[in-house]
């Protein structure tokens, strides 16, 4: 509580992504994590960004589930516990489909039964002493459509219900010959013939095909004679998520998260050359949510909005960072350095999302990148100079500033 006084939110984000998210994956790699005791880490999160000192609470400004979101979709980067809880359980799932000679397996084997094919244990509906494993045997089912399997003796392997060539079951990709399969559950062994004479499929249905269904029985045929039977290699399983075909915690846990904002300018906040308090800050005026005046009022407060740079008009984020008279000056002084011509769209959102570089040249691309972040990191200390200390507002001091910062 004493230490998140003397850090910057940069600071205390990285904290948050290399302690407090890490100190729980291992007991989340076994064990379920109640949702009581997941709301309350959270909130120990939540308070440690965005709180003040021990006896202060300070306003949350952006929610829970976007800080979540990864960098390049939007977020901070900060695990969500209940999805990296999946992700880690669905290990065990994973290993227990391909590690076939291991003694756990065979325990839990022996225990509970395993279903057909030998991939998972079969469902478990007891209360004594199942609680640990029927939590990881739940995550099968959320793991299975990104799992593929590759033919080998196809013994382990149904022709209709698994994934074996293609992106989907060939239940789901011809419906109605599988509505006319006389073994809708059979393994692939089954439906290979290899009698001395020729190799080939022979799937079996329950009347004669009509004519209108010749042109889908070609193209079912031509989907599956790609694939062979061979009876001394065993089943695999695939994760198709990953190019490499083996399971990682990862590539789950992205699959888990919401796709996010497919319109965000991570390189030009994360990538600069800045401190991370000052990407952090251009963060939250990217969503708008630093605390100017209009935030406070939609927040309860009574207060008179005016700007504390200019006195002239209302005290927004686009306003203040972008609008300004005072700021002009800034802007003018900036795309006079880089003698460029520049004309502002309207809001800061839309202005980090077009602040390309290309045109500057290589050799002054790096502070160009670094341009808008420092101009709204210093300008903001020099707005907190005005509102609580009542300074006098200095353009020298705050052109000096903006330079320093840039060419330092």
């Amino acid at each position: 509580m004493w230490k998140r006084q003397y850090i910057s939110k940069g600071g205390r984000l990285t904290l948050i992504r290399s302690t407090l998210s890490s100190m729980l994956v291992y007991f989340m790699s076994l064990f379920y994590l109640p949702r009581k005791v997941r709301m309350k880490l959270e909130k120990i999160q939540r308070d440690f960004l965005w709180g003040g000192g021990a006896l202060e609470q300070r306003p949350h400004l952006v929610k829970w589930s976007l800080v979540c979101l990864e960098r390049k979709k939007g977020g901070l980067g900060v695990r969500n516990l209940a999805w990296m809880n999946k992700a880690l359980l669905g290990k065990w799932n994973w290993r227990f489909a391909i590690e076939n000679g291991a003694l756990w397996k065979q325990v839990i084997s022996n225990k509970y039964g395993v279903e057909e094919g030998g991939w998972c244990t079969r469902a478990i509906s007891g209360r004594h002493g199942v609680g640990l494993w029927k939590t990881i045997r739940k995550e099968w089912l959320g793991m299975y459509s990104s799992l593929a399997f590759r033919v080998g003796s196809g013994r382990r392997v149904r022709f209709w219900k698994d994934k074996w060539c293609g992106d989907e079951p060939l239940c789901k990709s011809f419906p109605s010959l599988f509505a006319i399969s006389l073994a809708k559950d059979a393994w692939l062994s089954e439906m290979w013939n290899s009698d001395g004479v020729g190799e080939a499929w022979t799937p079996l249905f329950s009347r004669a095909l009509n004519d209108w269904e010749i042109e889908m029985v070609e193209r079912f045929m031509l989907k599956i004679q790609a694939f062979r039977v061979q009876r001394e290699v065993e089943d695999n399983v695939v994760w198709t998520v990953s190019s490499s075909g083996v399971f990682s915690v990862k590539s789950l846990y992205s699959i888990l998260e919401p796709e996010g904002f497919a319109l965000f300018p991570y390189g030009s906040i994360w990538r600069a050359n800045v401190p991370p308090k000052v990407a952090f800050f251009a963060w939250e005026a990217f969503w708008g949510k630093i605390l100017t005046l209009e935030q406070l009022q939609r927040r309860g407060y009574s207060l008179a909005n005016r700007c504390f740079l200019c006195l002239s008009e209302v005290e927004t984020v686009n306003h203040f960072l972008l609008h300004c008279d005072k700021m002009r000056a800034l802007w003018n002084l900036l795309f006079s350095l880089f003698g460029v011509a520049w004309v502002f769209s309207g809001s800061v959102k839309d202005t980090l999302l077009g602040w390309h570089g290309a045109f500057v040249g290589k050799s002054r691309k790096k502070a160009w990148q670094m341009a808008p972040l420092c101009i709204f990191w210093t300008v903001w200390k020099e707005r907190n100079l005005l509102a609580f200390r009542n300074e006098g507002l200095s353009l020298q001091r705050l052109k000096y500033s903006v330079v320093c910062n840039l060419w330092s």
